[in-house]
């Protein structure tokens, strides 16, 4: 899978889970780690970093594919 689709879907992920709108997100950093293959199965995880920022991470298996953090404007915290 290429790296732009894996990130595109992690923030994807954490506007849904969040009820935030990232679409003037700006990626402070990401990290690609290892491939993802057809057929993986990627979980996403996230938390608030602080200063507007959120950190994740998607793994396969386990394995740590992506990391990265964000920020953005006006978001609505998680509850």
């Amino acid at each position: 899978m290429p790296g732009a689709v894996l990130l595109s879907e992690a923030l994807r992920a954490i506007e849904s889970g969040a009820g935030a709108d990232l679409s003037a997100c700006r990626v402070k950093h990401a990290k690609f780690l290892a491939p993802v293959r057809p057929g993986d199965r990627v979980t996403i995880e996230y938390s608030d970093a602080g200063d507007g920022a959120v950190r994740f991470s998607c793994s396969v298996l386990g394995k740590a594919v992506l990391r990265g953090e964000v920020t953005w404007g006006a978001r609505r915290s998680k509850t």
